[in-house]
């Protein structure tokens, strides 16, 4: 199995490749630090595997999962983040990855989420099934954000981190008058009404870094 490690923390990086290396069936093909580098890479060597940053510095590796999945459907996807993983885990699976796990897994967790998507499951940690689907209640009912869709959750986070519209636009490579209606129905949704508001929701619900 050909993994690709995608982080732009060098010591992330070197981290992951000590727990996988010594692992039979299991080779490190190769290294990013961005999107645009994981890219290169997928067009240049054979892969299987993707372990995949969310916060990348050019693009969100949540938001590229469904490009990896529709040019290359045999790679598996797995997202990991510092983010908790209730917040994300539901998400990144109904957007096409094949598991989710948080930066602090301890190794063997790690192998195991790579062995289960290889075979062909799902991974995600077992005390986030429970919460997510079993015991929906303690999460304290319906989350505001995830009457957002997958765009506008993406938009919500961009916004959040400080990126003009434009920016975003860019990026993303829509219309700056499309950012501009996703961040209205964003605020909607959210019953918010202005951008400094938007950050607070944010960072109080942990979907994005605290700096």
């Amino acid at each position: 199995m050909k993994i690709v490690i995608t982080d732009d923390h060098d010591i992330i990086r070197e981290g992951l490749k000590k727990v996988l290396s010594g692992h039979e069936g299991i080779t490190v093909a190769g290294e990013a630090a961005s999107i645009a580098e994981l890219e290169k890479l997928l067009e240049s060597i054979d892969v299987d595997f993707v372990l995949l940053d969310i916060s990348l510095p050019d693009k969100s590796g949540m938001d590229f999962v469904a490009d990896i999945k529709k040019r290359y459907p045999d790679i598996k996807v797995l997202l990991f983040s510092i983010y908790p993983e209730e917040k994300f885990a539901k998400r990144v699976i109904n957007m096409g990855a094949d598991g989710y796990l948080s930066k602090s897994a301890k190794p063997h967790e790690i192998i195991e989420a790579i062995n289960k998507i290889n075979n062909g499951g799902k991974y995600l940690r077992t005390e986030v099934i429970e919460e997510l689907f079993l015991r929906p209640s303690r999460l304290g009912g319906d989350i505001s954000h995830d009457l957002l869709s997958n765009r506008e959750f993406e938009v919500l986070r961009l916004i959040a981190k400080g990126n003009k519209l434009t920016e975003i636009a860019e990026s993303l490579n829509l219309s700056i008058n499309t950012i501009a209606s996703y961040k209205s129905r964003i605020l909607e949704k959210l019953k918010l009404k202005t951008t400094a508001e938007l950050i607070r929701y944010a960072i109080d619900n942990n979907l994005i870094e605290k700096f």
